[in-house]
């Protein structure tokens, strides 16, 4: 049987991207829409490789003075200019910033000093960049632009709580921020905006379900409502799904299959949703297909092939087309990255 995809379009064969990184990579698009990946590369540096407008790849590119220690997060903000955050080896944050749209970056800049956990960012409703961590306690933590000068943030405020792994942000429909945790016990946690665009005004913390092995990660369907993605305490993959208020969420539900690490997702150029994770078995990577638009059943897992790495999150983004692209870690010595993508049957 095809592999499930959008109409009109078929997966195409495997790119080795080259290079070696070791923590989850992060793709973004330019203002222009070309697609770039960043990763952890060796001696602790940034570097990262974009594609041309011919869809061939431009060659590594080291980003100087970059002291990178886990998994960069690479965002554009409202004013068409990358930034990427990441933590630094004695627990600092750095962000690095395009110079100009579609340009070069400028050299790191420090933010925080002191962080337990990698960044994660997501855009408020008016384009400001909010960078979510866990702190040295364990605590949500946050920083956002002041205002909109995009290059002065704010000091680092808590929101409290126990986190365990990276937190998961995304700007639902409703104009307002939902954070997705792993707390203490397996448990599911989400925190969200009391109001559109209250980046400092937040509502308590919700425990949403348990049984949750991995760290939560978080898409939109196309309705623009938060869905969570986990590995459940039986190995297979699970995702959680916001109400139709954008106020609370539904019981969870499992997408079955054996996975390894966390599952990672985005919308299809046809409104359905693609959940990608790498076989608990063949350490291959899987999808698996949202039957209808915005509904809560999925096809079963389907087999893209390739062989995996011990980086077991997948980096996905859709191009200008909304072509879904994903960026995984190859098995074997060099560690490189690999790239599937969508292609027009």
């Amino acid at each position: 049987m095809a592999i499930s995809t959008t109409p009109g379009t078929n997966w195409g064969t495997w790119i080795n991207l080259e290079g070696s990184f070791v923590d989850v990579p992060s793709a973004v698009l330019n203002a222009d829409n070309r697609v770039s990946v960043f990763v952890q590369g060796g001696s602790n540096t940034l570097w990262s490789r974009y594609e041309q407008r011919d869809r061939a790849w431009a060659g590594w590119m080291q980003h100087p003075g970059s002291r990178v220690a886990g998994a960069p997060n690479a965002i554009r903000g409202k004013d068409g200019k990358i930034r990427v955050f990441y933590r630094t080896p004695d627990n600092h944050i750095e962000v690095i910033t395009q110079n100009a749209i579609n340009g070069g970056f400028g050299a790191p800049v420090d933010l925080i000093s002191n962080v337990g956990g990698d960044p994660a960012a997501a855009l408020n409703a008016d384009g400001r960049i909010q960078v979510f961590f866990r702190g040295s306690d364990d605590a949500l933590w946050y920083i956002h632009n002041q205002g909109l000068l995009y290059e002065q943030y704010t000091p680092p405020a808590s929101l409290g709580g126990a986190i365990y792994a990276t937190p998961s942000p995304a700007l639902d429909g409703s104009g307002r921020i939902v954070v997705a945790v792993k707390g203490g016990s397996d448990t599911l946690y989400t925190i969200q905006q009391k109001s559109w665009n209250s980046a400092d005004a937040w509502e308590a913390f919700s425990s949403e379900t348990t049984g949750v092995t991995s760290r939560p990660t978080v898409t939109l369907d196309a309705s623009a409502h938060v869905q969570i993605f986990y590995r459940g305490s039986d190995g297979a993959a699970w995702r959680v799904g916001q109400r139709s208020d954008y106020d609370s969420f539904e019981t969870s539900v499992s997408l079955r299959g054996q996975i390894l690490g966390e599952p990672t997702a985005f919308l299809g150029q046809d409104g359905r949703v693609h959940a990608f994770v790498k076989g608990a078995n063949e350490k291959a990577l899987w999808v698996a297909v949202q039957q209808t638009e915005n509904q809560p059943t999925y096809f079963d897992f389907q087999n893209l092939g390739g062989v995996i790495g011990d980086v077991h999150p997948q980096a996905v983004i859709a191009n200008s087309e909304n072509l879904l692209y994903v960026f995984v870690q190859g098995s074997g010595t060099p560690k490189s990255l690999w790239l599937l993508r969508q292609v027009w049957a």
